[in-house]
């Protein structure tokens, strides 16, 4: 659910304006409604020295390791310009190597010579040249006719010298220009820029946990005075600049550590109510279970302060989908397995609520895999004990299972709008809604008896919820307009409802493209694995490797299309059906950053 909020006005005199602030940061209770977005110098200098930060402490995470042992007596800004300035270097480093490592590629062949007997046959008055070619253009008349030494040959290129007395001889191949370095001069040089570069690599071990500490509180503490600096910047000046007035939003919930913080600084306010207009920040506040599923919310946007929060009413639909997706029970229990192993390892809360989120969707996939009778890719319908307790028989039935959550959903999403108009728009403006529920139920009704279903307890209300739901919708699309105008547009109003039905119905279609694939591929696995069992002597551990590796691909597959796709039937199906617009601000009070 969305917490109320309320909004609080100050009036302060202008020399008592930075003292309140910083207390208030201290508090760090009140959303600030601000004023502007532009930013001053030493907010932009500010940001930049954030982004250098960040940029540092990801550069020295790759190298933590046992081995992050070391400390320095610098100062924090001179730390990161030594970080930065090794960085630097070893940016320059490796573009040298790299550059070696073309040249020392491109003398290999040749092997070690010396260059000066080249120097003295040339000064003798040999001409001494260098060729390479394809193998394929090599002609064999240039052995013939001229004094030709073929130094080898590599992937397909051949290399050869040739001798001869006073001019050069004409050969269609590709001259070789030797650079002023051996071979064994750029090894060497190679090396020591290799060693320079392991040196600094050490350096960045060494230096990587306490450089991070480091540097993450001066991050917070940065990050707490561009706080504290930019929000000085909302305030509007009144009686000559001689006043402040600055606002903000407080849940309701946390009121009262406001109220006694005003009380006890004496500070002129004035406290009201949220409305519509004036777009109060979002504070989400529901149960663990919805909790759990409030960063996929955010994944998406916030709702508008005057909506219902809808994560605890897609949640459920969320985590059968995705069991709906990945049905196997043995597939559950490893997700759940893991989920636990690394909950109880992990030490940052978010991700430990994230693991928790991941043991859920194990458990909706040991559930659905029941339901559908699998585990690792076996069909438990066949087993003699309980092949007859399994509830869904075959793939029509999964299909027919996955079109009735669809329709489910979509009804559910539209009583959802039925109830959100009646709360802030009155009975009149639920009429329409009302009608898209009748509508949409009865053709799900009679969809359903084309797939031969048994519908003959509600056949004879059919038509009179049909009836019903057209009427509706044609004549009170717009309450309050001219019948005749509402008629007209209620048209193409109709043509929107029943095309976006189906359209909507089809997506859940992929929830028994996606479970059936992911079974159809197990037994795949299983079948391939079987035949790797008549392997002489080792087709035990090919089997076992092979069984190991294909199910956690498709385990893997399963779980990122079970994932994927509710997100898509979540923002776009049911959204859209729950008349969703979006787009609110997340609560965030102005506090110190710690961290």
């Amino acid at each position: 659910m969305i917490e109320k909020m309320k909004k609080y006005s100050f009036v302060l005199y202008h020399r008592e304006y930075p003292d309140f602030l910083a207390k208030l940061q201290e508090l760090g209770l009140l959303h600030i409604i601000r004023s502007t977005d532009d930013l001053t110098p030493a907010l932009l200098e500010n940001q930049e020295m954030l982004v250098k930060y960040s940029e540092a402490i990801k550069l020295l995470s790759k190298h933590q390791g046992d081995e992050s042992k070391g400390s320095s007596n610098q100062p924090t800004l001179s730390l990161l310009n030594h970080i930065n300035q090794a960085r630097e270097e070893k940016d320059a480093l490796g573009r040298e190597i790299e550059s070696l490592n073309k040249h020392v590629r491109d003398l290999e062949p040749w092997g070690s010579f010396d260059y000066d007997i080249v120097s003295t046959l040339r000064e003798s008055g040999i001409a001494l040249d260098f060729y390479h070619c394809p193998k394929n253009h090599f002609k064999e008349e240039w052995e013939e006719e001229n004094t030709l030494y073929k130094i080898g040959e590599r992937v397909g290129i051949i290399y050869f010298v040739v001798l001869a007395l006073g001019e050069s001889p004409v050969i269609e191949a590709d001259n070789f220009i030797f650079p002023e370095k051996s071979l064994q001069e750029l090894i060497k040089e190679r090396d020591a820029v290799s060693t320079n570069i392991s040196e600094i690599d050490q350096y960045f071990e060494n230096i990587a946990d306490f450089a991070i500490n480091a540097f993450q509180k001066e991050i917070a503490r940065l990050t707490t005075e561009y706080d504290y600096a930019d929000i000085s910047e909302q305030a509007h000046d009144e009686a000559d600049g001689h006043l402040k007035v600055i606002s903000g939003w407080i849940p309701i919930s946390k009121e009262e550590g406001l109220k006694s913080f005003l009380d006890e600084e004496g500070i002129i306010h004035v406290a009201s109510e949220a409305t519509e207009d004036d777009e109060p920040p979002i504070n989400l506040v529901n149960n663990w279970f919805s909790r759990l599923f409030e960063p996929i919310t955010r994944m998406y946007m916030l709702p508008k302060y005057t909506e219902f929060d809808l994560t605890p009413f897609f949640a459920p639909f969320f985590m059968l989908f995705f069991g709906f997706c990945n049905a196997d029970m043995a597939y559950g229990v490893v997700l759940v397995l893991l989920a636990v192993i690394l909950r109880a390892k992990i030490k940052n809360p978010n991700m430990k609520s994230y693991m928790t989120l991941v043991a859920l969707f194990g458990a909706a996939s040991i559930v659905m895999g029941w339901v559908m009778g699998s585990v690792l890719g076996f069909d438990l319908k066949e087993v003699a004990v309980i092949g007859d307790k399994i509830p869904v028989r075959d793939t029509n039935q999964i299909f027919n299972l996955g079109l009735l959550l669809g329709v489910i959903q979509i009804l559910f999403g539209v009583s959802i709008t039925i109830i959100r108009k009646a709360v802030k728009e009155g009975f009149l403006h639920t009429l329409q809604p009302i009608g898209n529920f009748l509508l949409i139920g009865t053709l799900s009704i009679m969809g359903a008896g084309l797939l031969d279903a048994d519908i003959s307890a509600f056949s004879p209300y059919l038509k009179y919820s049909l009836w019903g739901g057209l009427g509706l919708i044609l004549l009170f699309n717009k309450p309050g307009r001219n019948p005749f105008i509402n008629v007209a547009s209620g048209l193409w109003e109709l043509y929107n409802i029943i095309s976006g039905f189906f359209g909507d119905i089809l997506s859940y279609i992929r929830l028994f493209a996606l479970g059936v694939s992911s079974s159809i591929l197990g037994l795949v696995i299983n079948s391939v694995g079987a035949e790797m069992l008549g392997i002489p002597l080792i087709g035990g551990i090919v089997f076992v490797i092979f069984m190991i590796l294909g199910h956690t691909l498709n385990l893997a597959l399963g779980s990122l299309s079970g994932f994927v796709h509710p997100l898509r039937l979540t923002f776009i199906e049911f959204y859209g059906n729950a008349g969703f617009e979006g787009a609110g601000t997340e609560y965030k009070p102005f506090a110190k950053t710690t961290n």
